[in-house]
C-alpha cells in the first residue's frame, strides 16, 4: 500500500511539474513600429516534439486562432525575438504550447502597445 501511496505521489509531482508553463515578460512596452519586440521567459521553454511552442502578435481581441508571422519558439529557449507590426496600435504578444497536437493552445498573453516614430517606447 505504501508503495502504490508514494508512486501516485510521484506520477502527480511529475503530471504537475511537465505542465508548468512559462510566465512572459516583453520588452520594451511600448515598442516603435517596425522594430524588435523581445519576449522574454522566467524559465527555458522545455517542449517535446508533441508539446512544442509558437509566438504571435495579434491585434487586441483577435480570436485565438490568429497566427499571421507566427514564430516557432527553440527548446531551451530562455526568450524569443519578433517584429513590432507596422501599425500603432494595441495588440497582445502570445504565446501558444502543445503544438502540433493542438494548433491554436494559448499559454499567455501579455498586451504589447506599438507606437508611432515620434512617440516613447519602453526600456529595455
Amino acid at each position: 500500500m505504501r508503495t502504490l501511496v508514494l508512486a501516485s505521489c510521484l506520477t502527480v509531482l511529475v503530471a504537475t511539474g511537465c505542465s508548468e508553463r512559462p510566465q512572459m515578460t516583453i520588452e520594451p512596452n511600448p515598442v516603435a513600429a517596425n522594430t524588435t519586440v523581445w519576449a522574454r521567459f522566467d524559465r527555458p521553454i522545455r517542449g517535446r516534439a508533441v508539446d512544442q511552442y509558437w509566438l504571435v502578435i495579434a491585434p487586441a481581441g483577435a480570436p485565438v486562432s490568429y497566427s499571421e508571422n507566427r514564430v516557432h519558439v527553440a527548446r531551451s529557449a530562455e526568450g524569443a525575438q519578433l517584429t513590432a507590426p507596422a501599425t500603432p496600435g494595441a495588440y497582445e504578444v502570445r504565446l501558444h504550447g502543445d503544438w502540433p497536437a493542438r494548433e491554436h493552445s494559448m499559454v499567455r498573453s501579455v498586451p504589447l502597445r506599438v507606437v508611432g516614430p515620434s512617440e516613447p517606447v519602453g526600456t529595455r
